[in-house]
């Protein structure tokens, strides 16, 4: 059995150092409060660093389990797509953002994600 563990990145309310959820109340999942979108341009123009010029819109590609939702991005944690990690990498300096690992419950630097992530993908 394998489990995903997931990263949300994007411009979160935090309860002094966490991060704060909540529920819609037709919703059965909790779900981080956004202070702040993360702005469509600066994805849009880290997908055209990484993918070229046929980047339209915030279409990812499926093999980089990368999506929107209201206002963030889910991504896997230890994914091994190396173009995947690129993204997040520069999307995260550009904007500094908050990287917050969900498995764990806390917040993670792009340091110390890029330590394990590097050592995860090798062969």
């Amino acid at each position: 059995m394998s489990f995903v563990h997931y990263l949300f990145l994007g411009h979160f309310e935090h309860d002094g150092e966490a991060v704060r959820f909540s529920k819609d109340p037709g919703d059965r999942a909790y779900r981080p409060v956004v202070c702040r979108p993360l702005e469509t341009v600066a994805i849009e123009a880290v997908l055209r660093e990484i993918k070229g010029a046929e980047v339209d819109d915030l279409a990812f590609p499926d093999d980089w389990m990368i999506w929107s939702d209201d206002g963030y991005l889910v991504c896997e944690k230890y994914t091994r797509n190396q173009e995947a990690i690129d993204f997040v990498a520069r999307l995260v300096g550009r904007t500094r953002c908050d990287i917050y690992d969900v498995g764990a419950h806390h917040d993670i630097t792009l340091h110390d994600w890029l330590a394990v992530t590097h050592s995860y993908a090798k062969p």
